[in-house]
């Protein structure tokens, strides 16, 4: 009985081994067989990316990713699992974390969405979207938010939080609570 589970798992091995063998050598030979294995309107899909973003030789931001699919034709890459750090001007920095998100490849501007929560020092911040816009160096979102941290707890129906000047602005019904304040 041993001997005929022992022959069976090894049939089993070589059967697995030949159908990746013959698949490995048809998409090397054809690979076109191998991009039409990508999702519609994708260029190219990568897992585990990481990218570099700088403006005038100083790195701005780093972002990594789960998968990045590259939309040529629409300029844009699409990821899943962000993490992103922003470099701030005062050597701090601010890490962003969301399901998904998308990268304009022409402006290098950025949308992220899902379970979006932002770290900055003792700080932190959720939202449904956040948006990166690379020219101003802004971070904003339309969408409700909550700021957390140091004894205080901030929510607002929409924030901007300038990289630059390290400036956050909320705005529309904004409640502020503060643990203990001595004026």
């Amino acid at each position: 009985m041993l001997k005929i589970k022992t022959a069976l798992y090894c049939l089993i091995g070589l059967m697995v081994a030949g159908i990746a063998f013959v698949s490995y050598h048809h998409l090397r030979e054809e690979p076109k067989a191998l991009l039409s294995a990508l999702p519609k309107n994708t260029d190219v899909s990568l897992n585990h990316i990481h990218h570099v973003a700088t403006r005038d030789g100083v790195k701005e931001w780093t972002l990594d990713a789960e998968t990045a699919q590259l939309q040529k034709a629409d300029n844009k890459t699409l990821f899943k699992d962000i993490s992103a750090t922003f470099f701030l001007n005062d050597g701090n920095t601010l890490h962003l974390n969301s399901r998904d998100g998308v990268l304009m490849t022409d402006s290098k501007d950025m949308e992220v969405w899902g379970d979006v929560v932002v770290r900055n020092g003792g700080y932190e911040f959720n939202a449904e979207k956040l948006l990166y816009d690379h020219k101003s160096h802004t971070i904003s979102t339309k969408t409700p938010i909550v700021i957390k941290g140091k004894g205080m707890e901030v929510t607002g129906d929409s924030m901007t939080f300038n990289l630059q000047t390290e400036q956050v602005m909320v705005l529309g019904r904004v409640i502020a609570v503060f643990e203990s304040c001595t004026l």
